[in-house]
């Protein structure tokens, strides 16, 4: 009778394990997809709270496990009868099964918005180019994101890339290029703001935070097709002031909240679409001269008169998906 007592807890230690697994393949199944910013934002805290549940989850599991020891010891001791053994057995099965049921909800939840970790070699690589330029830009595995502080990436109320934002910037893309597990991977590059304004000044083509954050996407872009990124893998954006990522001081001077952030996600561009020709090599962008305009996208027209918007500068398109998508 013994034995099959000692069954019947070999099958709750195996209902244990799959509550476990499945768990476990949960926070795996944030692996690649394509969402928008807002998305990011609601996946990061959908993955916290699974992690926080997971971790709740493996606690009771512990519970359950000494509750299975003490169970054990009541039947060899006497104390219990195998009716009673096998009884409290099955309400520990159903505490078990029940949790497997909320796992199961969260999971379906989490589908459809699925974006985080990357490969392992991909992950590998830009966690080691991020140790070899700690000062310019860090890395989030969580999230496949590297963070560029614009202090350092650009020059003071400029979108100009300074010497050393090029050179990581070039490294970048080298591993983006020849890494051939980087090659399902989009990029999709987002520039953000503090709220200070931005004063005026001869020469700017930009008027304000929103502007500059995109403009600074511009930049980074233009450094990564310009030398030799697939022009057709990278996205630029610009948030602004609007998604800060720690608490604006009263001056509105945050450095912490200027940055241009740079996202790996799994490509869902059609190849089988009518291709556009390829665009002319970017060119450096360089610091406007008296009186005229800068150019910030690679393969514009010429400066213009200060005072007057160029051609090719981006435009907010109002009512779109992502309003702040720059067109």
């Amino acid at each position: 009778m013994q034995a099959l007592l000692e069954l019947d807890m070999t099958r709750f230690a195996f209902t244990k394990t799959v509550s476990l697994t499945l768990a476990a393949s949960m926070l795996l199944a944030l692996a690649g997809g394509c969402v928008n910013q807002e998305s990011y934002d609601n996946l990061r805290a959908s993955n916290d709270a699974l992690k926080a549940r997971n971790q709740e989850l493996m606690e009771q599991v512990k519970s359950l496990e000494e509750a299975r020891r003490q169970l054990l010891e009541r039947y060899r001791s006497g104390d219990l009868s195998l009716d009673q053994a096998k009884s409290l057995i099955a309400q520990l099965e159903a505490q078990l099964a029940d949790r497997d049921r909320q796992l199961a909800d969260l999971n379906k939840r989490l589908e459809g918005i699925a974006v985080g970790p990357l490969d392992e070699a991909t992950d590998k690589a830009l966690a080691d180019l991020a140790a070899k330029y700690p000062q310019i830009f860090t890395y989030d595995s969580a999230r496949g994101m590297l963070r560029f502080a614009s202090d350092l990436t650009f020059s003071s109320g400029s979108f100009e890339l300074t010497a050393d934002a090029r050179t990581s910037i070039q490294a970048l893309s080298k591993v983006l290029k020849e890494l051939p597990s980087a090659q399902q991977y989009d990029l999709r590059v987002v520039g953000h703001t503090d709220t200070q304004r931005v004063s005026p000044r001869q020469g700017r083509v930009f008027q304000n935070n929103l502007e500059l954050s995109a403009f600074r996407s511009i930049s980074v872009r233009n450094e990564l097709v310009g030398d030799g990124l697939s022009a057709n893998k990278v996205e630029i954006a610009g948030w602004g002031e609007f998604r800060p990522s720690v608490e604006n001081s009263a001056s509105g001077n945050t450095p912490s909240n200027r940055r241009v952030e740079l996202y790996l996600v799994k490509s869902n561009w059609d190849k089988a679409m009518p291709r556009i020709p390829a665009p002319r090599a970017a060119t450096p962008v360089a610091k406007p001269a008296a009186g005229t305009a800068a150019k910030p996208i690679a393969g514009g027209t010429a400066a213009t008169p200060a005072g007057t918007t160029p051609a090719n500068t981006p435009t907010v398109v109002p009512g779109a998906a992502n309003p702040d998508v720059i067109k």
